[in-house]
C-alpha cells in the first residue's frame, strides 16, 4: 500500500515509520529543510500523561479575562481579533464546564497512557538518540496552590501510579531544588512519564523509516488534495502529484487551511510557547523533568549536556516585544531555579503550537474514504505522537484501535458550537 504522510514534525516521522514498520511504502512530505522545523523543534520534551489534563477547565473565562487586562500570570492572547480567534476562543469558552472538562481530560490521559507505553515499549529507537529517560516528572506546587480537585481521580481511574510528595521529600527526588530561590511546599510525582528531546527523536524516527524503504520530501509544498468523489486520489505539491492509496494528514497549524478547500472547517489555532535551551556541563543537573504548575514553566535535561526551560501561552502570534519580554521572564526564572545557568548563553525558540479548543487532536477517520487525520495534538504532541502513530497504521491496514476514537473525531464540532461530548469509558469503537 502507498502512503502519503504530509508534515514531517513529531506526529508526521513516528507516523511514517509505523506505516514503514507495517510494510507500506511511504513518502513523507513537508515544505520545511529538514524533520521537526515546527512545533516539535524545541518544546518542552515531556511524556507527561501525569499532567495532560484539558486547559479548557471551569473559571477558564476568568482567566482570558484578566488576561485581556494585563493581568495575567502565563497565558495571554493576542491580536488581531480575526474570526479564527472569536470561533476558537469560544469554542474554547464553552469546554470549561466540569463535565466536559472531566470528558475531555479522561480523553487526553487515555491517548497519553496509550502513547507513553508505545514509545517506551520501543527498542528500535535508543534513548541516547534522543537524550530521553524515563525516570518520572515532578509536577510542583507553591504554599497557596494544590493540584486540581479531580487529578488525582482521573489518574486513579486510569491506573496511573503516583506520589504525593511534601517539601522535604521534593528536595530528597529533586536535589537540584536545594540551590533554588524559588521555593516549592509540595509535589505529585508520577514515575511513569519520562522526557526526550522530541526533534532528536523525530530525526531518528524518520532516519529508521528511510531504511525500511520511506522516501522524504522536503522544500517540498503541498498545493493541495486531488479528489475523485469521496476518495482522495494523490497529493499535488510544486514538484508534481503524488498518487497515493491513502493520505495523512500530519501538518499541525498547515493541516486547518490544507483541509478546507476540501470541506473541513476543523478549529485549530496557534498557540505559541517559548524555550531556552542551555548547554550545562555541570554534574548537578535534574534528575527527573518538572513543571511549576502555578508559574507555567517546565524544565528538563536531554543527554549529557543539555538543559531545557518551556513557558508560557500566548493564544495566537506575539510581536516582537512581547515574545522579547517572555523569553526574559523565562530567563529569570531559571536562573532562579538552576542558579549553574546564570553565566550560559542559551539558545531562544518561539513556536506555535497547533491547538484544538478541548486540547484533543483530530484523529482517525474522516469524511473521505482513503484520508486519515492526525493533528491538532497543541502542547502534547510529543506525548501523543506515538500512539497516534499507531491508532492511524492500524486503521489504515483496518485492524482495531486499542482505544475509543469517539472522543477525537474530525466533526465533533459544528461551525458555531459543539455536537456531542463522548465519554471514552463508555464505548469502544
Amino acid at each position: 500500500m502507498r502512503v502519503v504522510v504530509i508534515g514531517a514534525g513529531i506526529a508526521g516521522t513516528v507516523t511514517a515509520l509505523a506505516l514503514s514498520r507495517a510494510g507500506c511504502k511511504v513518502d513523507i512530505i513537508d515544505s520545511a529543510a529538514q524533520a521537526a522545523r515546527g512545533a516539535s523543534r524545541a518544546n518542552a520534551g515531556l511524556i507527561s500523561p501525569g499532567h495532560c489534563f484539558s486547559w479548557a477547565e471551569p473559571g477558564i473565562v476568568g482567566v482570558a479575562l484578566r488576561s485581556l487586562l494585563g493581568q495575567g500570570d502565563g497565558i495571554g492572547i493576542c491580536p488581531p481579533w480575526t474570526p479564527s480567534l472569536l470561533r476558537w476562543g469560544t469554542l474554547f469558552a464553552r469546554e470549561g464546564t466540569r463535565e466536559r472538562w472531566l470528558l475531555n481530560s479522561k480523553a487526553a490521559l487515555a491517548l497519553s497512557a496509550f502513547s507513553r507505553d508505545v514509545l517506551f515499549g520501543d527498542t528500535d529507537i535508543a534513548l541516547d538518540a534522543y537524550g530521553g529517560r524515563h525516570d518520572g516528572i515532578l509536577y510542583l506546587y507553591g504554599e497557596n496552590d494544590i493540584p486540581g480537585p479531580y487529578d488525582e481521580a482521573l489518574l486513579d481511574h486510569a491506573k496511573e501510579p503516583f506520589e504525593r510528595l511534601t517539601y522535604d521529600m521534593l528536595l530528597e527526588r529533586e536535589p537540584m531544588l536545594r540551590s533554588a530561590s524559588v521555593k516549592f511546599a509540595r509535589g505529585v510525582f508520577c514515575p511513569s512519564d519520562g522526557t526526550g528531546d522530541a526533534a532528536r527523536y523525530a530525526a531518528a524516527a524518520l532516519e529508521r523509516a528511510i531504511q525500511l524503504g520511506a522516501t522524504a520530501h522536503f522544500g517540498e509544498k503541498v498545493l493541495r488534495l486531488d479528489l475523485k468523489g469521496d476518495v482522495v486520489s494523490g497529493v499535488e505539491t510544486e514538484r508534481g502529484v503524488y498518487k497515493a492509496d491513502a493520505v495523512v494528514v500530519t501538518a499541525g497549524l498547515a493541516s486547518r487551511k490544507l483541509l478546507a478547500p476540501v470541506g473541513y472547517s476543523l478549529p485549530i489555532y496557534p498557540v505559541t510557547g517559548y524555550s531556552l535551551s542551555y548547554r550545562v556541563s555541570s554534574s548537578a543537573r535534574p534528575r527527573v523533568g518538572a513543571v511549576s504548575i502555578p508559574d507555567k514553566v517546565a524544565w528538563a535535561a536531554f543527554g549529557d549536556d543539555t538543559v531545557r526551560f518551556t513557558g508560557f501561552a500566548d493564544i495566537g502570534v506575539p510581536g516582537p516585544a512581547k515574545a522579547t519580554a517572555r523569553l526574559r521572564a523565562l530567563s529569570r526564572f531559571a536562573s532562579d531555579v538552576y542558579p549553574e545557568i546564570r553565566d550560559a548563553t542559551p539558545s531562544p525558540w518561539v513556536g506555535q503550537r497547533p491547538m484544538t479548543p478541548d486540547n484533543l487532536p483530530f484523529l482517525g477517520a474522516s469524511g473521505h474514504k482513503n484520508l486519515w487525520l492526525n493533528c491538532g495534538h497543541g502542547a502534547m504532541g510529543w506525548t501523543m505522537a506515538c500512539g497516534s502513530a499507531r491508532i492511524v497504521t492500524d486503521l489504515i491496514l483496518e485492524r482495531t484501535p486499542a482505544i475509543d476514537l469517539a472522543p477525537y473525531r474530525w466533526d465533533r464540532y459544528a461551525r458555531l458550537g459543539r455536537r456531542t461530548a463522548v465519554d471514552p469509558s463508555r464505548t469502544r469503537r
